[in-house]
């Protein structure tokens, strides 16, 4: 059975690519490279970036996990599941200053780690909101 095939999502490109796919193999590296250079050089999204790949910040993590195996979420529902990522209990663009504070830290799984950040976002886009007087 043949793949539904739709256009590569550059602009003005009528490669088909499978439905799957977002781009053709001509514009999928410059997609890629401007991706990596938005999440880099962003406003303000290379200080974050930057930090999660310092020495400080790896050694701290890997150490912190270490000690704290666990989820403490999944361990609140009553289920032991390995920590996968260290997380910021107050984010760091919240507040920049804790970043490397310990206190600071928590033991998740990808699952909650994924679900606290997204509510973070959302929280953070609607106090955007209000600020803006409801204009998004």
């Amino acid at each position: 059975m043949a793949k539904i095939m739709k256009q590569c999502n550059h602009a003005g490109c009528r490669q088909l690519v499978p439905y799957d796919v977002r781009y053709c193999e001509k514009h999928q590296h410059n997609a890629n490279a401007e991706t990596y250079h938005k999440r880099m050089y962003g406003e303000h999204e290379g200080r974050y970036q930057q930090f999660y790949k310092s020495s400080q910040w790896r050694k701290l993590s890997r150490k912190f996990l270490e000690n704290n195996p666990i989820c403490v979420q999944c361990y609140q529902d009553g289920v032991i599941r390995k920590a996968d990522v260290v997380d910021h209990v107050i984010e760091l663009r919240d507040d920049w200053s804790r970043r490397l504070d310990e206190s600071n830290l928590q033991p998740l799984c990808y699952r909650h780690h994924n679900q606290k950040t997204k509510q973070a976002r959302e929280t953070r886009l609607k106090e955007a909101s209000i600020k803006n007087g409801g204009k998004a």
